[in-house]
């Protein structure tokens, strides 16, 4: 039997849009397609190797850490961040993660903890591989002023300059290493390609995040790294660049989970917990999103543990729009309060969803 399936979407986003798709021919099994689509830039073949820029190469070598490098930090800080960090170490340094692929263990009120921090472990380790795609070795050129789209000319302090790195990656908020390097990536760790030995000094410069390029990071090279390498400004110079994982959130959340006095919030035992429920409708949602709203606005007779709720859907389900609803009516109620937290700013509101709740908020 043959089939022709013409499947089609819209969208007013561009990016990266990844969904499966199962095809039911009243027969079992059904049969499942994953398709990928990628919106407002040409879809690459992602087992080709990248195109690499002139007089940069991958960097496949032994990370830099304090235990084989003299780190020279850019910045100060805080001795309760330093403390976080110590507290908990990387993955490949920290005795007590103990990866495991395959384990499917559920979740327990025993082992909740436990279970939490390897996960962040394992996000740790994943968000660590594609970071490291970033770096390089090869010429980089420094210059003591740069022209940004969006603030006009910036000039080094003194005593500073600042460097241009080449990618062999395309760094544009579709891309795995673009997502990194915005998300995760402040900071850089510098040192001529002659620095072999296991005590050579290596310089931390800052990433500018605003002056990226699609294929090209700019670094702020610091007082001492400047002065040390005797760096001059309008000058090439052959380096290798290691860029770092931003640890301190992933830290936070470690910590938060230690702080965790129980686990009845997180993990609650269903069997004991109620459904709110709700006579509000709104013709404009399906029944899924009618049952979150319902959930969120309803009440039950207050005896039970009320669960947390989680909306999960891919782009374009009405997530967002949901959560708006709900949030426009339990501010009817002067006595509510709600907040909403988000990663970015651009997860909040966006189109009908800021109309929506500006004719109640003062956003």
């Amino acid at each position: 039997m043959t089939y022709a399936i013409t499947v089609s979407f819209t969208s007013t986003h561009r990016g990266l849009y990844e969904q499966w798709l199962v095809l039911d021919f009243e027969m079992r099994p059904v049969l499942l397609r994953k398709l990928k689509v990628r919106i407002g830039q040409q879809l690459l073949d992602d087992t080709k190797d990248p195109v690499l820029n002139h007089g940069v190469i991958l960097q496949s070598a032994k990370r830099w850490t304090r235990g084989n490098r003299v780190i020279i930090p850019c910045s100060c800080r805080t001795e309760k961040q330093e403390d976080l960090l110590k507290e908990y170490k990387p993955p490949q340094l920290n005795i007590h993660y103990k990866p495991s692929c395959n384990n499917q263990t559920a979740l327990t009120a025993d082992n909740y903890k436990a279970k939490m921090h390897e996960f962040l472990y394992n996000e740790e380790r994943a968000e660590d591989q594609v970071v490291s795609r970033l770096n390089v070795c090869g010429q980089i050129t420094t210059m003591d002023r740069l022209d940004s789209p969006k603030f006009g000319m910036e000039f080094a302090p003194q005593g500073e300059l600042f460097c241009s790195v080449s990618i062999p990656y395309k760094l544009t908020i579709d891309s795995p290493e673009g997502l990194a390097l915005k998300r995760s990536v402040q900071s850089a760790l510098i040192a001529p390609l002659d620095s072999h030995h296991p005590n050579s000094k290596v310089y931390e410069s800052r990433v500018l995040q605003l002056i990226t390029r699609e294929n090209q990071i700019h670094l702020q090279l610091f007082k001492q790294c400047c002065s040390d390498l005797a760096l001059k400004h309008n000058k090439s110079y052959q380096m290798e660049v290691q860029f770092q994982l931003d640890r301190h959130t992933l830290c936070s959340l470690h910590k938060a989970v230690d702080l965790l006095p129980d686990t009845s919030r997180v993990l609650p035992d269903l069997k004991n917990c109620a459904v709110p429920v709700s006579d509000i409708t709104y013709e404009s949602l399906n029944s899924k999103q009618q049952s979150a709203l319902g959930f969120i606005t309803g009440n039950h007779d207050g005896r039970s543990f009320t669960a947390p709720l989680l909306i999960y859907g891919p782009f374009g389900t009405g997530k967002t729009f949901t959560i708006a609803t709900a949030a426009i009516e339990l501010s009817k109620d002067p006595q509510n309060k709600v907040l909403i937290c988000t990663h970015t700013n651009r997860c909040i509101l966006d189109g009908r969803q800021a109309s929506l709740i500006q004719t109640w908020w003062d956003v």
